[in-house]
């Protein structure tokens, strides 16, 4: 067989990736590629002999549907077949499953896809007002303003929740239940349980009552089935549907015998990262396989690693990469791509001895083909603040003196990088930071600047409007703001006592003879005299986080600012120790940091081919561990590695943990370093990874 495609030789493609191309062009075929592997060579090269072996044989000429589940994923393809002659010929099709399911959508006109979160909350609060009216239990949740700003992004984040889980408004109750046990099969039984008691803990139902329980969650199924049929007669689709109501609509031409009527059918379809899929998914893509086929299901080949699914938390399950042949009802040929391409062999055994301890994976031998050595260190300093300096050196070290492109700073959570983002902007550094984790985009981040530059002005008597910044501060000493009638006669008071400078506002705000919030002012005050009396900025961080409760984790305030799911002010803190008692340096940095977040969010947002390669150009990226995913960098520096972080204390899957810290460690080219605190202990994958410290 190899005498027929001599060009996988001269291409450069090694015995697995050979292997993997030469199969028969009509076989199902699951592709495990760990990380660094060749996994989009290998699949292009597959097509590229497909094309051949049906053009060599007089067969019809293949068409391929490529899924990727990225617009990055997707860019790296088309730039692989730009760059390559070879590949320029082969009719091949990229999409998301996203816009593939939105372009089958393009004849229903008026549609409008919702995506931002306000008008998310609009489709619960003015799109479903009706049907919520029918459910007693859901109308209350959205009846008065309060409800509508904390319960709607719950409420529509459920119904998204439950598509993706691969309920349809068409299931009767028994249906629902097998469903349900399905669920528990391919282990997404506890997100369903956790998202489903989330409603109910809102609804104040008795969660050890069993029988309360189920009759509350079929109510709200009852209410999801109408509101979804309702969304779509409103012509209002969320990103969830550009996959639920495609997979639908297949599905009804499929039972009517309409299949495609396109001239080129696909052949073949192809799943890249198959790991990461939904129920949804999984369900979309057998009906775009059997409405291609013509009731038979296409060609299907399946690319992934079960040892990178961790993406648990948003409905997706390893179980159908493990386990294809079940889910898909189909034989599957399984290939391993058995070499590294990216790391060299002491990153390489280091991962693989770490992802060893899963149990639920599918074993793989890897080499390493990577030239040069690999550097693996572990750095430790016995406070975290030394660490984050230890780690801003390492950064520069690595590009300045060691040639590294590009470094990555990755953290467990969010909240680990904001200190390097302020650290960055002081030095006039550029980084890359994903929108989504970037704090300054949200409130709380914008009031504490407000308080700090406050607070400056007035210690140097220096406040245009000493009545509204001291009530701008007293908004965020406890959870909720001042009730407005009340903030006006407090207003009203301080304007009869001509307060004309912040610390006469603090004396007037001492004697207001009524009371706010039904108690006296002495709590207002006492807040504000001690963060006008810290005389460092570390002893100021820590009266916000000590008195002001406006600050504190919300979850109802969560949707709208990632800060209050996660505080972060607790880092900020950490690094506050270097200003001493430069309160005006510490704003300026803060607001450096926040310009300087404003253009990686610009250039993350231009979604072009060539803005995806201005962004991978800067030299810093800040990461979590989930969205290091499908990246590669010279150095990955994974901070916090201790105990506590890496697993998540809050994490309900270990094996998904592990798999976490994988990915981070898989992201390394040339040199791999872990920072470490001695305050906690250093974190178990170290040791499982047989990495010295």
């Amino acid at each position: 067989m190899s005498e027929k495609h001599p060009e996988l030789l001269e291409a450069g493609l090694n015995r697995s990736q050979r292997k993997f191309c030469k199969i028969n062009d009509n076989k199902n075929i699951r592709l495990l590629a760990p990380a660094g592997s060749g996994k989009t060579f290998s699949l292009l090269w597959r097509c590229k002999c497909i094309y051949d072996m049906r053009k060599q044989s007089g067969k019809e000429t293949p068409s391929f549907l490529i899924i990727t589940f990225t617009r990055a994923a997707r860019y790296e393809l088309e730039s692989r077949i730009q760059k390559n002659e070879k590949f320029l010929e082969l009719p091949m099709t990229i999409r998301t499953l996203n816009a593939w399911g939105w372009e089958q959508m393009k004849g229903r006109s008026g549609k409008e896809l919702v995506a931002n979160k306000y008008n998310r909350k609009g489709l619960v609060n003015h799109d479903l007002l009706s049907v919520c009216k029918e459910y007693e239990n859901i109308y209350k949740l959205i009846k008065t303003a309060r409800g509508q700003a904390m319960n709607a992004p719950v409420i529509i984040d459920l119904i998204d929740r439950l598509k993706g889980l691969g309920f349809t408004h068409l299931m009767k109750k028994g249906q629902y239940k097998a469903h349900i046990r399905y669920l528990r099969e391919i282990g997404l039984f506890s997100l369903w349980e956790y998202s489903i008691n989330t409603l109910l803990h809102l609804e104040k139902i008795n969660l050890n009552d069993k029988k309360a329980c189920d009759d509350a969650s079929w109510e709200f199924f009852s209410f999801w089935k109408e509101a979804v049929k309702q969304l779509y007669n409103n012509n209002r689709f969320t990103l969830e549907d550009q996959k639920y109501w495609p997979h639908l609509l297949l599905e009804q031409r499929i039972n009517e015998g309409k299949y495609a009527q396109t001239n080129k059918p696909f052949t073949h379809i192809i799943i890249d990262e198959f790991q990461d899929i939904n129920p949804l998914d999984l369900e979309l893509i057998k009906s775009i396989s059997v409405y291609h086929g013509k009731g038979r299901p296409i060609t299907t080949i399946i690319a992934g690693d079960d040892d990178q699914a961790i993406f648990g938390w948003r409905g997706t399950t390893p179980k159908y990469i493990l386990d294809p042949e079940k889910y898909f009802k189909l034989p599957f040929e399984t290939c391993v791509l058995d070499t590294n391409y990216r790391s060299p062999k002491k990153i390489v055994e280091a991962s693989g001895n770490l992802i060893q301890h899963n149990i639920e994976r599918e074993d793989k031998v890897m080499k390493s083909a990577a030239k040069g050595q690999a550097y693996i260190k572990v750095v430790s300093r016995k406070k975290v603040f030394s660490g984050i300096e230890a780690a801003v050196r390492l950064t520069h070290q690595l590009i300045d003196q060691k040639g590294c492109c590009n470094v990555a700073l990755i953290g467990r959570k969010q909240s680990t990088l904001f200190p390097y983002q302020v650290i960055f902007s002081e030095e006039g550094t550029e980084y890359n930071v994903d929108a989504d984790l970037d704090i300054f985009e949200g409130e709380a981040m914008k009031s504490l600047q407000k308080i700090i530059q406050i607070i400056y002005r007035a210690k140097d008597n220096d406040s245009d409007n000493p009545i509204e910044d001291i009530l701008t501060v007293c908004d965020k000493i406890d959870r909720y703001q001042i009730q407005k009638k009340e903030k006006n006669l407090l207003r009203n008071y301080m304007d009869d006592q001509n307060v004309e400078t912040f610390r006469e506002a603090m004396e007037a705000l001492r004697n207001y003879p009524d009371l706010i919030k039904n108690q006296s002012t002495d709590f207002l005050y006492e807040a504000v005299h001690s963060l006008i009396d810290a005389e460092t900025v570390e002893q100021f961080m820590q009266q916000i986080l000590d008195l002001f409760r406006g600050f504190d984790r919300d979850y109802t305030k969560a949707d709208d600012d990632t800060h209050y799911k996660n505080p972060q002010f607790i880092r900020l803190k950490e690094i506050s120790r270097r200003y001493n008692d430069d309160f005006r340096k510490f704003y300026r940095d803060l607001d450096r940091a926040r310009r300087s977040s404003e253009r990686s969010r610009k250039r993350d947002a231009d979604n072009s081919p060539e803005g995806y390669t201005k962004n991978q150009e800067i030299n810093i990226h800040l990461l979590t561990a989930t969205r290091s995913k499908g990246k590669e960098f010279d150095a990955v520096i994974v901070l916090d590695a201790n105990e506590g972080e890496w697993p998540s204390p809050l994490a309900s899957d270990l094996q998904e943990e592990r798999r976490l810290f994988y990915v981070a460690m898989t992201r390394a080219r040339k040199y791999l370093y872990f920072i470490t605190s001695t305050e906690n202990d250093a974190t178990r994958y170290l040791s499982e990874a047989r990495i010295t410290y």
